[in-house]
This record gives C-alpha cells, sequence and structure tokens, in this order.
C-alpha cells in the first residue's frame, strides 16, 4: 500500500470510519496470522495474537499515534502480541502445516507437490527450533524484518539476533536436506 493512501486510511479512521480500518488491516492480515502461527505452533493462539495487535493497532490510530509506515509498525505489533502469548501460555501446541502452506498456481501438478514436501520439511525444521531461534528466523525471513528492527521487537542487542540467525541457520541446515541451503548456511 502507497504511503498516501495509508495517510489517507489512518485520517479517515481518525475521523470515524471504521471501514477504513479494515481497508488498512485486510491486506496485513494472511502475513500476520501466518506469523503468528509460525511463532506460537497453535492456530488459536496464533487468531488471539492477530486480534490483540488488531485492538491495539484500532486504539493507537484512534489516539493519534504517528505512525509513518504501518506495515511495518503492524508486523512489529504481531510478533510483540505473539510473544507476550507464548510468555503467556507458555506452552506449545502441535501446528496443522497444511494450514501454512500457501499454494503456488503458477507450477505444474508435480512442482506443486514437490515444493509442497519441501515446504512441510522447512517448516517442520523451523517449528522445531527453540523459541528464540525460531522468533528470529520468522521475523527475518516470513515478515521481512531488519536485523535491527528484530532487535527492537525482542528487546535484545543486534548482536544477540545475529548470533540467534546463525544458530537457527546451522540448526536448520542438519534438519533440512536441501543441498542448496546447506550450502548457503555452510557459506555463513
Amino acid at each position: 500500500m502507497e504511503s498516501q493512501s495509508e495517510h489517507r486510511l489512518l485520517e479517515e479512521i481518525r475521523s470515524g470510519k471504521k471501514e477504513a480500518f479494515a481497508k488498512l488491516v485486510e491486506p496485513l492480515i494472511p502475513k500476520a496470522y501466518h506469523t503468528a502461527l509460525a511463532i506460537l505452533r497453535s492456530p488459536h493462539l496464533a487468531e488471539e495474537a492477530v486480534q490483540n495487535a488488531m485492538i491495539e493497532a484500532y486504539q493507537s490510530i484512534k489516539a493519534g499515534k504517528e505512525i509513518r509506515h504501518f506495515n511495518g509498525w503492524f508486523s512489529r505489533v504481531i510478533a510483540n502480541r505473539a510473544l507476550d502469548l507464548v510468555r503467556k501460555e507458555n506452552r506449545f501446541d502441535g501446528l496443522d502445516i497444511e494450514s501454512v502452506i500457501v499454494n503456488d498456481t503458477s507450477s505444474s501438478p508435480v512442482e506443486k507437490i514437490l515444493r509442497k514436501e519441501q515446504s512441510s520439511e522447512i517448516l517442520e525444521a523451523v517449528m522445531s527450533l527453540d523459541i528464540q531461534q525460531r522468533t528470529v528466523i520468522v521475523l527475518y525471513y516470513f515478515q521481512e524484518m531488519k536485523i535491527d528492527e528484530i532487535a527492537n521487537v525482542l528487546h535484545v542487542n543486534e548482536g544477540t539476533v545475529k548470533t540467534r540467525l546463525h544458530r537457527a541457520r546451522i540448526r536448520l541446515s542438519k534438519l533440512v536436506s536441501f543441498p542448496d541451503l546447506n550450502t548457503k548456511v555452510a557459506q555463513l
């Protein structure tokens, strides 16, 4: 979403147009849900994290909070709400991997099957990481956050984020049998 239309929607929300909020967050919900699901490993908790983030976003906008780039700001809110639930629940339920895989309609049926198998294997490997490593992987690769943004969200040093990413990549290279991934991780 371009900056001007985002700014216009924020102003409409502040003036009381609730449908503007739906226009603003609707395109972000699938990515937010998948991020929360990857962190929490529970569809129920992921939905709760998204709901909490949406409530916080709406209240922040209505309160006049200065938000320059809503998409990035909302990604950080999602990550924080998911981590809040991790701390609160301190448990991890099973993950329905089928609900996380995104279908690629541009591939042949055989390519789709292979890609789905690879996605499942990678996702299972990511889910097997400890919470600290899993969180930085999700924020870095799925939310496409920068190292400094992740450090800010997690309230840790950038060096800590880099260390967790490095260790997670090494662990993933041992868990996932894709030569390209193993080669890239070995080069790091």
